[in-house]
């Protein structure tokens, strides 16, 4: 992992950054920009998020209003889905594919994903039992007709489960069926000695792009640790106001 990568730490209780002991932190690239997800704040300060978030995604154009009103109304709708789910972070990583590092050659596209991370309970005895009990249990899934891949692997935090799936959408529009595929990356991380698992999921439309999102969220996931440890100043999760920003 790189300088420069922004920091994440928090309670996966309820709690931010700035009410210790956290419980689990990980980095993450510049890439990814955070998006709000109001836990532990009031709700005035929740719609003030959004709107800044809006604001930043689409600028301060005075014709764009109303795509700035539809964003905060649509990200705060599905913020509350995430953090009903246990979602302790969530953001929108936007990555330029192809060109020069230098910035001589442009970019010959920009790709998108969403990543989620989540906290869930579960009966985890051991960690390598529990990663065994996933794997087996993701692996009889994709035996009933799916096309997922999993894998146990090893990260630096403990033993993990990866799967690989695929999935469809399909819309009835006046001018004809319409249809996009997507791919999501999931890493299933137990706490080490809580009944607890850290949930990591990157999702994307831009499907030929899986490889580059894969290596993505092996960045990130070597990079998660649990326990107390002293929060970067830039994890603090109750500010600034703009996602865009450093957090």
């Amino acid at each position: 992992m790189t300088a420069g990568h922004d920091s994440w730490t928090a309670d996966p209780d309820g709690g931010t950054a700035t009410q210790p002991p956290p419980a689990v932190r990980f980095q993450v690239q510049p890439e990814f920009h955070a998006v709000p997800l109001g836990i532990g704040a009031d709700e005035d300060a929740v719609d003030e998020r959004f709107r800044q978030f809006a604001r930043d995604y689409w600028g301060e154009r005075e014709d764009l209003e109303p795509l700035r009103d539809l964003t905060a109304t649509m990200y705060a709708a599905n913020a509350e889905i995430l953090v009903e789910g246990g979602a302790v972070y969530n953001a929108l990583g936007i990555f330029p594919i192809g060109g020069s590092a230098d910035g001589s050659e442009l970019p010959e596209r920009i790709s998108r994903a969403t990543l989620t991370v989540s906290v869930r309970d579960v009966d985890n005895p051991d960690p390598h039992l529990t990663a065994a009990g996933i794997a087996e249990v993701l692996d009889k899934a994709a035996e009933g007709g799916g096309t997922d891949e999993v894998q146990p692997i090893t990260l630096p935090a403990g033993p993990a489960v990866l799967r690989i799936a695929g999935s469809r959408a399909v819309w009835e529009l006046p001018e004809g069926e319409q249809e996009r595929f997507f791919v999501r990356i999931e890493v299933w991380l137990p706490f080490p000695d809580e009944d607890r698992l850290l949930l990591l999921c990157l999702s994307t439309a831009d499907v030929q792009d899986l490889y580059h999102y894969q290596a993505v969220l092996a960045d990130i996931t070597d990079t998660v640790a649990f326990g107390e440890a002293e929060a970067p100043a830039s994890a603090d999760a109750t500010g600034p106001a703009s996602p865009f920003s450093s957090y």
